[in-house]
């Protein structure tokens, strides 16, 4: 299968092709208007494809040999007008594909029905993260809740992912001055680029989240794709939310001025945003996407994450499976299609195997245990007795044994006093009692007589998708994570009468719960501070205690 990639050593078309370089039966085109790069591209890779440079410009597309397939790769859609590709696919008879993320761009394609058809071609556009993963979340998000109202999209790169200049050209573009469309009460409405902001955290449930980010809307195709998929949506909101936070929030204000006239046209500056971004990639290299769907009975979010240097293959990735289901013989019947309408998640969970991104379902519409919410479908692969000790919902009773080991310094003496951990012993009796409240669950620990307490909550503001356990004054937010069936906790962040304290000196350690060879609930907890040391380590196991009175009573 021979397919040529316009655009093909670019930040996108270079990583399809380096996604397929190990299909045998693909002869790979890389294409642009230098073929230097091309052929500098194609020396780059490796594998049982073959790959060929090729100079050609998309706006005066000629050819002297027909390949199987074209993808539209170059960018930025939103500049263009019309798509001369397509008219030579159709002219042809090729197949046509793209990565546009510009909701007019991917419209004027559907119109080309019938074209397709009369020409025997599949054109596809918007094989992009938006609309095609932004389809597949609100199908997983449907079904948890059936069908969603609302919606809400939100897209996070990484601060350290390498945007390429067509992509913040396209995004100044329309900053203030193109207005991008969204839906609201059933009808479609366009509003200025980047003037709203919605703010949102995007954690796969099991996961370490990213940081609350301010989401700005952006244009993308999914009022038009998702509102004919979901007839039931009467709001649809999209933004993006890039890193460094300060500049994107600068972008919003300039943007802002723009829509009201008291600016110039942001694309002129577009240079300077892609040096800016480039300057200061600051912050983990981790990006994501969150989509949010909701009725009037309930809510539920589904949530992306790309670890490090895989999140710019995110936006090919669809590309990719469908290049894949072409190879593998199947059938696809003539016509004008959005990327949606062709790749699922069962084409793209493959492809995100290979790579480091995770995905899953927040379930956050419903009255859940503090830790079976922040969780979310990560909850069921932990340890049947880790799932049972968080089912909290009325007040539960646990006995074991343990050991406790606290710290030798001074200092870590003293803290551990103040907050109540119990003096080290071997092997003594412990009791855990969760109460469960409006604001969260109260965990009093009873060690051999020795009692200290804890209130665990669902986290806020910026500590959304982590749990806050506080000690008096004393918060700590945490992030609950699943690894092999194992519940594992890690400090993110603390507060003392909600005044944030320095991150350098947050309490930390080694945190698990999971079973022993018994079957039973097993919890090793190992608070390290720095300066203080450890302050109290307590391990051991504990069993229900099956219907308890004082709590059955309560």
């Amino acid at each position: 299968m021979q397919v040529l990639i316009i655009g093909g050593y670019g930040t996108f078309g270079f990583r399809i092709a380096e996604r397929l370089s190990e299909e045998s039966g693909l002869n790979l085109i890389l294409a642009g208007r230098h073929l230097d790069k091309a052929e500098a591209a194609c020396s780059r890779l490796s594998g049982s494809a073959k790959f060929t440079p090729l100079e050609l410009d998309r706006n005066s597309l000629t050819l002297n040999f027909k390949p199987d397939l074209i993808v539209d790769a170059s960018g930025p859609f939103q500049a263009y007008t019309g798509s001369p590709v397509l008219d030579y696919c159709i002219a042809h008879g090729i197949h046509y594909a793209d990565l546009s993320d510009d909701g007019s761009f991917v419209n004027a394609l559907l119109t080309h029905e019938q074209s397709a058809k009369a020409a025997g071609i599949v054109a596809v556009s918007g094989l992009s993260t938006c609309p095609v993963l932004s389809a597949v979340g609100l199908r997983e998000i449907e079904t948890r809740i059936g069908p969603a109202t609302e919606v809400m999209i939100g897209i996070a790169p990484s601060p350290k992912a390498e945007l390429g200049r067509n992509v913040v050209a396209a995004v100044t573009l329309y900053a203030g001055q193109k207005t991008v469309p969204v839906r609201r009460g059933g009808l479609d409405v366009n509003v200025a680029g980047l003037t709203e902001i919605r703010n949102a955290v995007i954690c796969v449930p099991g996961g370490i989240p990213l940081p609350r980010l301010p989401f700005a809307v952006a244009d993308a195709p999914d009022v038009i794709v998702l509102g004919e998929s979901f007839p039931a949506l009467s709001d649809i909101w999209t933004g993006a939310g890039t890193r460094p936070v300060w500049l994107h929030r600068l972008l919003i204000v300039l943007a802002r001025g723009v829509a009201k006239g008291l600016g110039p046209n942001l694309s002129r500056f577009a240079d300077i945003f892609h040096w800016s971004r480039s300057l200061f990639r600051f912050g983990e290299h981790r990006g994501g996407m969150i989509v949010s769907g909701s009725h009037e009975l309930g809510a539920a979010s589904w949530h992306l994450v790309a670890e490090g240097d895989h999140g710019p293959y995110v936006p090919t990735l669809p590309v990719v499976a469908l290049i894949r289901q072409f190879l593998h013989g199947t059938a696809l019947k003539p016509g004008a299609y959005s990327g949606d309408q062709l790749v699922g998640l069962e084409s793209l969970a493959p492809e995100f195997a290979q790579l480091n991104i995770s995905y899953g379902l927040q379930y956050d519409g419903a009255k859940l245990p503090v830790y079976v919410a922040v969780l979310g479908n990560a909850y069921t692969r932990l340890a049947p007795p880790v799932q049972d000790l968080h089912r909290t919902d009325m007040g539960r009773r646990f006995t074991g044994r343990c050991t406790v080991t606290r710290g030798r310094n001074p200092l870590s003496q003293i803290v551990a006093n103040l907050v109540g951990f119990p003096k080290s012993a071997e092997n003594m009796p412990v009791t855990v009692t969760v109460t469960p409240d409006e604001a969260g669950e109260t965990w009093v620990r009873d060690f051999d007589g020795q009692t200290f307490q804890s209130h665990h909550s669902l986290g806020t503001g910026r500590w959304a998708r982590h749990v806050t356990e506080k000690f008096g004054p004393i918060a700590i937010h945490m992030a609950i994570l699943e690894n092999q069936a194992k519940l594992r906790i890690e400090t993110r962040g603390w507060s003392i009468f909600g005044v944030p304290l320095p991150k350098c000196l947050k309490p930390g350690g080694h945190v698990y719960e999971t079973q022993d060879d018994q079957g039973r609930f097993v919890f090793h907890v190992d608070l390290i501070a720095p300066v203080f040391g450890r302050l109290c380590k307590y391990e051991g196991w504990l069993s229900p205690v099956p219907n308890d009175p004082e709590l059955t009573n309560s």
